[in-house]
């Protein structure tokens, strides 16, 4: 089903993560987490046409109604960056009393709210726990804790945004929640898939016009997509061992777009893998949808 997979630019990232495309403006902005840089790749010209540099680790970027402004969850705040002056705008702060932690992957959803996860920066295994978990930030930067996870990591929304799906890289499992998007609650959580120890880790994730679930897996040399109910639809093989999150891109939104990481990565890595940290493209035979813009509802970011 799926084509050539091809890497469009091979960027050579430690932690690369979070493509988000903007259909507004025909580019895909992606982080580099470690390198603590965000980038900008328009799909038509193939070129990076911008790249921006924070003061932390980023964890997620996020659009919002005004196309020259990027919503960045870097270290613990949150905050509006202007894209033409690279000034940002702090909106919220969670760093008090949370040493050595940061966000991580998030998303907004159909009401304008930004899901981030926070996990320890340098994540050393399960015994390691100290509060990292799942929050929602509103537009007016109030903050609301949803529970404790180890590596929270992809989210999304089915298209009637009545089920909210997570997932753990740790816990090696997504999870499903009954979503009510008028109250900005996410309940009745459970397990739908949990995978093998030779699958990888789920790491980001997108979902389709379908409401199947994309993850991309961490060392596990491929995407896997899900039904709604868990049940595994499809593998398909990638050339790098680390793909880490996935997203629909171009007009039609028919593209999908991997970013891929080399974090640790030995000699022999980098051998077996030697596009390792690129960005990928690919066609797969379905579409997905748009992105939720950060501060408006749903009706407003279509």
């Amino acid at each position: 089903m799926a084509s050539h997979v091809e890497c469009i630019q091979q960027a050579n990232a430690i932690l690369g993560e979070g493509p988000l495309w903007d259909w507004r403006t025909g580019d895909l902005f992606w982080i580099d987490i470690r390198r603590q840089q965000i980038f900008r790749h328009n799909l038509k010209t193939g070129r990076q046409t911008g790249q921006w540099a924070t003061s932390e680790r980023i964890g997620c970027v996020a659009l919002t109604s005004q196309p020259d402004t990027l919503l960045v969850a870097a270290g613990l705040t949150v905050s509006q960056m202007d894209l033409a002056t690279g000034d940002f705008t702090l909106l919220a702060d969670l760093s008090a009393g949370r040493p050595g932690q940061r966000f991580n992957d998030g998303k907004v959803d159909a009401a304008g709210r930004l899901w981030v996860g926070t996990m320890l920066d340098d994540f050393l295994g399960p015994e390691r726990f100290d509060g990292g978990g799942l929050h929602r930030i509103d537009p007016d930067g109030t903050v609301t804790y949803f529970g404790e996870y180890l590596l929270p990591n992809g989210i999304g929304w089915t298209t009637d945004n009545k089920s909210m799906i997570f997932s753990d890289t740790v816990a090696a499992s997504t999870y499903a929640f009954d979503f009510d998007v008028a109250a900005g609650t996410a309940t009745n959580r459970r397990t739908i898939h949990r995978f093998e120890p030779e699958d990888g880790g789920p790491d980001g994730l997108t979902i389709d016009a379908d409401d199947n679930i994309w993850s991309a897996m961490w060392d596990g040399w491929c995407l896997i997509k899900l039904s709604q109910e868990g049940e595994e639809l499809e593998r398909i093989q990638m050339p790098v061992r680390r793909p880490s999150s996935v997203t629909f891109g171009g007009e039609n939104l028919d593209q999908m777009l991997i970013t891929s990481a080399t974090v640790d990565f030995t000699s022999a890595d980098y051998l077996k893998s030697p596009q390792a940290g690129g960005l990928f493209a690919m066609r797969c035979g379905v579409t997905g949808k748009r992105e939720n813009l950060f501060g408006l509802n749903g009706a407003d970011s279509q």
